[in-house]
């Protein structure tokens, strides 16, 4: 007898490799009845998609309301699943009809305290920010299971919002290992550099130029995937529409020899994961979710953020010291294998699922 599980996925970017790995392994040995309801926040025809003067978030908030009670309505699943809180609370009371699970890779105070990098601005009002902390606690409580992303998150639903710890697992969301693989780099003096994100400000891109302009002329290269439109110069080459499981992407990763992610705020940071899974060593900001990916000295470095001078230290010996980025690339390759394979993850994730399922029976 199959179990019943409805996935109702937020698609923000940083949640779409989530989605697509989730959607291949979960559900592989026919234990679970799948199905899967993307939020994307937009419902173009919907009338207030055509009232300009309302703003995007309303707009965005109404849309995604309408797409999860859809999905909540849509089928009788015995559980149901949800990557982030938000639309778990969109679905109002539909969500507490049945047992659910609850991922997410930031707590909504956890968000406040980086507002002013995701251009978010708390709210002012105390009896506001009152009722939605009661809502969110509500809400995590009333979880048979959650699945944080990483121990930093893991630490506020226990510490913010009085969840059970017994109740709390942390399940990273992995990637494929089979995919992303380190390749054998043959040494040809010049060192490639490898920057990933979206918001090229947030995510440090502005530091990383700066330190990568005080490094010898001609020893590296930099790379830079983002959205954003960046100046290119002498040994810098950007790429502006690459999507995540982009095969391109892939290629980047595996013919790169470092990665940096020296970023102001971050939630988790998927991008380093898949940098550790190609064997790649890893230079990240003590931020959020990366203090679990990133280990100082063994895989790679962690800096301050907005530490200019750190950033190009490291960079430097690991531009200088192939041996060192070949060390660091290996122990950051072991640390995929044992942490962040999504195979294994979704195992582990299904296994919660069945046992929430039969034991609600």
């Amino acid at each position: 007898m199959t179990l019943r599980v409805a996935f109702i996925m937020e698609q923000h970017i940083g949640h779409q490799a989530y989605y697509q790995n989730l959607r291949r392994f979960v559900g592989m040995d026919g234990k679970l009845e799948c199905r899967w309801y993307p939020i994307t926040y937009q419902e173009p025809h919907a009338l207030w998609e055509r009232i300009p003067l309302l703003p995007a978030h309303w707009r965005g908030t109404l849309s995604g309301m309408v797409q999860v009670r859809h999905a909540l309505r849509d089928w009788d699943p015995q559980v149901t699943f949800f990557n982030t809180q938000v639309p778990a609370a969109l679905g109002g009371g539909l969500t507490h009809q049945r047992p659910y699970v609850l991922a997410t890779d930031i707590t909504p105070l956890q968000y406040d305290g980086m507002a002013e990098h995701y251009g978010h601005r708390p709210d002012r009002s105390r009896l506001l920010a009152d009722y939605k902390k009661r809502a969110n606690q509500r809400l995590f409580q009333g979880a048979a299971r959650l699945a944080p992303w990483s121990s930093w998150a893991a630490d506020s639903l226990a510490r913010d919002y009085g969840v059970d710890a017994a109740r709390i697992e942390t399940i990273a969301p992995g990637v494929d290992l089979e995919k992303w693989t380190p390749r054998l780099k043959p040494d040809n003096g010049v060192a490639r550099i490898l920057f990933v994100g979206g918001d090229f400000r947030r995510k440090g891109g502005d530091e990383l130029l700066s330190a990568f302009n005080l490094l010898p002329k001609g020893k590296a290269e930099l790379h830079l995937v983002t959205r954003s439109q960046v100046v290119r110069g002498e040994g810098i080459f950007v790429y502006l529409d690459m999507k995540p499981n982009d095969p391109r992407l892939v290629e980047l990763f595996c013919t790169c020899d470092i990665f940096v992610l020296p970023t102001h705020a971050e939630a988790f940071g998927i991008a380093a994961v898949e940098a550790s899974a190609a064997g790649l060593p890893v230079i990240a900001t003590r931020v959020g979710g990366l203090v679990d990916i990133v280990v100082d000295g063994e895989t790679g470095y962690l800096i301050s953020p907005g530490d200019i001078q750190a950033l190009a230290d490291r960079l430097a010996m690991l531009v200088e010291d192939v041996d060192l980025r070949a060390r660091l690339g290996l122990s950051s390759r072991k640390r995929a294998e044992a942490r962040f394979d999504a195979r294994k993850n979704a195992a582990r994730l299904q296994e919660i699922l069945l046992e929430i399922g039969y034991d609600n029976q």
